[in-house]
């Protein structure tokens, strides 16, 4: 059994609560030396920090670092030209590191802050739609807001402000003082002491990654040892989300490569809280602007928990290689529990992702953006207003497709 003092909010009311008001769209200005603003405009995905300060709602704040962030893939165009060695060419995502210049200093709580530049979805809806249908499901995520981004006074674009997942983020939700680590996209079954050490978050002075490793060995055993880790319940509300919204860019999909004498076999976009006090481990989602797509090279195939040979292929032309989720073992584990699973799924979409529910956000969220889509119209990559109002509608018909076939539908 799990212990009940565990206990969590997904709706903070903290100091953060003026930054992601889902009421507002707020601007950003960030005030870079001209230098500085070459030299990390050079090679965005260098991820350099340079001094900065920030104009916001009136006042300034700094010293501050700000640099750019993200994947691989996050430095494609707009953002650069073709590819990570090139320059800036077009809207990059931004992270803001109010405590890098002085470890205390705090922006409404915040230690960071992610400015998303959304460059995968059209719609720029897609993040704060996903977050907030976890939150409203009772699972740990980032809360996200749209925001209008300046440097040095000229814009830059419509971006989304995300939560950044560190140990302010646990503590202002976990009851037991959120003091525990925080692992950054570090798997259990493909990870060791070395991977679990470069992935924490938190706590990292410490070095203290034996609850990961005994989360392994349970993983190892059987389902029954994995679930004295885990929140059984938890796990089954965030594979219902995660499925139901075709999340196909995170935890479930084992990216692998076919070349290599291990497949070397790989997941992202999410992160592992482990609570200092009871040692359970809570799965917490991260980077969402692909979900709700079905994009072939980035789909889950075949299903996550339908049995297939355990072999890094591509499924059908087009698909990126893969390793059948069902394969790995603490997903195995999962599919153990397919009533759960079933049951969230149904609650899922009869609740929160109900017709009336979702048309009634992204009526409020198109009518709360629109203006700042059309002042950014075609502005480093940005799409142009026909663009946007199609994606949008693309995105509502993807929606009820997936209501209508618990996710995504398999032909």
């Amino acid at each position: 059994m799990i212990d009940p003092s565990v206990a969590f909010v997904t709706e903070p009311m903290d100091d953060a609560v003026y930054v992601f008001d889902q009421s507002k769209v707020r601007t950003y200005n960030i005030v870079i030396a001209p230098a500085d603003l070459a030299t990390i405009d050079k090679q965005p995905s260098a991820e350099l920090w340079v001094p900065a300060q920030l104009e916001f709602e009136g006042k300034s704040y700094g010293p501050l670092k700000v640099r750019y962030k993200g994947s691989e893939g996050s430095f494609k165009a707009p953002c650069t030209t073709d590819g990570p060695d090139d320059a800036k060419s077009g809207k990059c995502s931004i992270k803001l590191g109010f405590d890098e210049v002085d470890e205390n200093a705090r922006f409404y709580g915040l230690k960071k802050l992610n400015l998303h530049a959304m460059n995968h979805d059209n719609s720029l809806l897609r993040d704060r739609l996903g977050y907030s249908l976890f939150r409203d499901s009772d699972v740990v995520a980032p809360r996200a807001a749209h925001a209008k981004v300046m440097i040095n006074g000229a814009l830059e674009g419509l971006f989304i402000a995300v939560e950044q997942v560190d140990g302010r983020f646990t503590r202002a939700r976990f009851s037991e003082g959120g003091e525990g680590n925080v692992y950054k996209q570090s798997w259990i079954t493909t990870g060791g002491e070395t991977e679990f050490v470069n992935a924490l978050e938190t706590n990292s002075e410490v070095h203290d990654v034996s609850g990961m490793l005994d989360f392994k060995t349970s993983v190892q055993t059987s389902a029954d040892a994995t679930q004295k880790f885990i929140d059984r319940a938890y796990v089954a509300r965030y594979l219902a989300v995660d499925r139901v919204i075709v999340n196909d860019d995170g935890a479930l999909h084992f990216y692998c490569d076919p070349n290599s004498s291990n497949y070397s076999v790989g997941n992202g976009n999410y992160y592992w809280y482990q609570s200092a006090e009871t040692k359970r481990f809570w799965l917490i989602p991260w980077d969402l602007d692909l979900a709700f797509d079905g994009t072939p090279w980035v789909t889950i195939h075949p299903k996550w928990n339908a049995t297939a040979e355990c072999k890094c292929v591509a499924p059908t032309t087009g698909y990126a290689a893969q390793m059948p989720p069902s394969c790995d073992g603490l997903v195995k584990n999962f599919v153990m529990w397919k009533d759960d699973y079933e049951g969230e799924v149904d609650k899922f979409i009869q609740g929160p992702f109900s017709a009336a529910r979702v048309d009634e956000k992204l009526t409020a969220w198109t009518a709360q953006i629109k203006p700042f889509v059309m002042e950014a119209a075609a502005v480093h990559g940005a799409p142009a207003i026909d663009d946007w109002e199609y994606s949008v509608n693309q995105l509502r018909m993807k929606v009820e497709s997936q209501r209508a076939n618990r996710g995504y539908k398999y032909e």
